[in-house]
Formats: structure tokens, sequence, C-alpha cells
């Protein structure tokens, strides 16, 4: 069990398939299940603990080798659809049947892979400050920035750097060379991954049938280097919600979590009152 990469009380589930995950568990005294994944849940947790005044919700770490089922033709592991998988087997083996899903950057690939693979299983979908990317990259700001050192690289992602990037910094220590995983370039910004081929996602998200809220910050680095991608997304995903926030960074989480979560419940408080089924099931509301 991997608990440094959560802060506070970690838990661990054995999997089947003999993959060991780790995750956190929250508003536990909540019927409704909201399901999310990260590389860790450090900065995170504030965000954890806002939605779990309203919802039972679980934190799954999204881990970096072990038992692997999802390949890609040349054996190596497709850590994307991997990632995905794991969240599945979670929710299968706590008996989990319906669930929201929220993820942050790298945290909503595996919703992505559960929207393709198990879409029955989700009834709404969070996907903040990432999208699959039809259209590829417009630039690379974000992991160049990498080689200049982790701190330089967080630091233009936060609005908030003298407060914000001392308990980032103190984060990435915790949790030790996974922070540099090759995987992550490979993997972490790459939820279009799942699908066998772009045409494929891009039929996908243009005939969704689950809700989906995009959520981006103008000022991140992560949403220019995708920009292209991220407007056509926004334009072509049936029945999206998006807001984009003018100001806001791509670490907002520490920036502003209450804000998040402000977002996030906006999300589903509207498709609890089935705005979304009234346009993507317009038949039903003649």
């Amino acid at each position: 069990m991997e608990a440094n990469k959560i802060k506070g009380e970690a838990k661990g589930l054995l999997l089947e398939t003999g993959t060991e995950l780790t995750y956190c568990e929250r508003g536990a005294e909540h019927k409704e299940v909201l399901l999310t994944g990260a590389f860790y849940f450090h900065t995170a947790m504030p965000i954890v603990e806002l939605l779990a005044q309203r919802y039972h919700v679980y934190g799954v770490v999204m881990r970096f080798d072990g038992p692997a089922e999802e390949l890609n033709p040349d054996g190596s592991v497709n850590w994307a659809r991997q990632w995905g998988k794991d969240l599945y087997d979670f929710a299968c083996a706590m008996g989990i049947e319906k669930f929201i899903y929220f993820g942050k950057c790298h945290g909503t690939v595996p919703g992505w892979y559960i929207a393709k693979e198990h879409p029955d299983m989700l009834d709404c979908f969070a996907s903040f400050y990432m999208m699959p990317h039809i259209k590829g990259q417009t630039s690379n700001t974000w992991f160049e920035a990498m080689s200049k050192g982790l701190d330089t690289m967080m630091s233009m992602a936060l609005r908030k750097p003298k407060s914000g990037l001392p308990k980032k910094m103190e984060e990435m220590a915790s949790i030790g060379d996974s922070a540099q995983s090759p995987i992550v370039p490979l993997y972490a910004a790459a939820p279009e991954k799942i699908w066998n081929s772009i045409e494929e996602c891009d039929e996908f998200l243009k005939n969704m049938t689950i809700p989906v809220g995009y959520c981006f910050a103008n000022d991140d680095p992560v949403f220019q280097d995708y920009y292209e991608s991220n407007i056509y997304g926004i334009m072509n995903t049936r029945g999206a919600r998006t807001i984009i926030l003018n100001g806001e960074k791509h670490l907002m989480e520490l920036d502003s979590p209450e804000r998040v979560a402000s977002e996030v419940f906006g999300f589903i408080d509207e498709c609890h009152k089935g705005f979304y089924k009234e346009i993507m099931e317009p038949d039903l509301y003649e």
C-alpha cells in the first residue's frame, strides 16, 4: 500500500488480479458515491474533503507499476486504459454500481475509460482541465518546463506561488521518483489513447450519452498546450457543459479549492435537474 501518497488516513484494497490499490475514503455518511483518481492525494485532499460534505468520496491512487491487463500491440502497458480498468475493478470490488466521477488533469483519464467501456456505471462525469485531444498538441510548455526543475514547472501553474509552491514541493518530495516517471508525459495528458484511433475518439465525443462537465483555466499552460484540441472538444462533445475561469491556473486545488468544489457541485446539480438529458434525449421532452 502506498500510504505516503495520501495525506491522512489511507486504506488498501487487494484486487483479484493481485494488484493492491491505495485509496482514501471520506463522507461515508452519504448515499451518493463520487469516485476520483489521482497520482497522489496531498494538495488535492481539501477538494476531497469539500466534496465529502455532500458525497461518499473514494479517492483512488493511480499506480505506475504492477500487474497489467491493458496492453498496447507492442506489449507495453497502455496506462491510460489500465488506470481506468483499475478504477472499474475498484468499483466492482467495493460493490459500487453507480457513481459520479470527478477528475482533475491526469485524474480525468480513468473517467474517460469508464465512460467508454462502462457508461452505465456513470451518473455524470466532471472532467476538469483535461479532455481527449482530437487535434493534437499546440505546444509543449508544460512538460518542457519539467527539464528546468519541478519548482519551475509548478510555479508557472500557480496563481499564488508564495503560499502554494512550498506545499506542492512537499508533496513532490513525499512521493519520490514517481513524480518524474516516464509514464507521466506519455499517458497523463493523453486520455485519447484509450481509443484505438483519433477518429474513433472523435466519434465517441460527438455521440456522448453521459453528461460531461468541463472546467478550464485560461491561464493554465496545459490548456494552452492543447488549445486547438480543447476548443474543438468544447464545441464537439455532445451535451457538454463548459466553464472557463479567467485568471486561474493549473494548480487551482492549491489556489482555490473551494472554487473547484463549487464548480463540481454546480455541474452535478444541473445534471440532477435533468438539463443535459433534455439536450441529449430531446425526443423525451417534446
